[in-house]
């Protein structure tokens, strides 16, 4: 038996919250110079991925830098060789729930000193046992503990944020 599905957002009101979003960005890095756009896991990295088209049509002259953030089996892995010594960094996911995946990258990132670490996501829910502040913020959510909010990609020209 296949649950019910509350639709939050669809693929129109995604893009213009990403579309905000990348905004609020390139006004935080319009001098940045470089900034290293961190895509946590699948749905993380399609997200960086295109808030770092709109960064690059918004503010040209931010080399807008995208990688892969890794973290199965409790580990965390770049999928590049990345230096983040003195340098901006965005981590990006599509969910932020407990904070706890999204914590481990940023112990990962925060050990090699950069310049400024900032958090992006498209949907925030409240419930978050560690101590991560979203940034940059899709849509916010009052759920239960019970509920389920998901970002669907499975076909990126019908994106959706569904309650579940």
């Amino acid at each position: 038996m296949q649950s019910e599905k509350t639709q939050i957002m669809d693929h129109h009101a995604i893009l213009i919250r990403i579309e905000r979003m990348a905004c609020e960005i390139c006004e935080k890095h319009i001098n940045s110079g470089t900034l290293w756009v961190c895509g946590l896991n699948d749905r993380g990295y399609f997200l960086a991925g295109l808030l770092c088209e709109k960064i690059r049509e918004t503010l040209p002259n931010l080399d807008c830098k995208l990688i892969r953030v890794n973290t199965k089996n409790g580990g965390v892995a770049f999928d590049s060789q990345t230096q983040f010594a003195n340098a901006h960094v965005l981590l990006v996911d599509d969910v932020i729930n407990t904070g706890a995946t999204v914590m481990q990258a940023l112990v990962k990132i925060y050990e090699q000193a950069p310049a400024s670490i900032g958090t992006a996501f498209l949907a925030k829910r409240e419930h978050r046992y560690f101590p991560v502040k979203a940034d940059y913020v899709g849509i916010s959510l009052a759920t239960t503990l019970q509920e389920h909010v998901e970002f669907n990609n499975s076909d990126s020209s019908n994106l959706r944020v569904q309650l579940a």
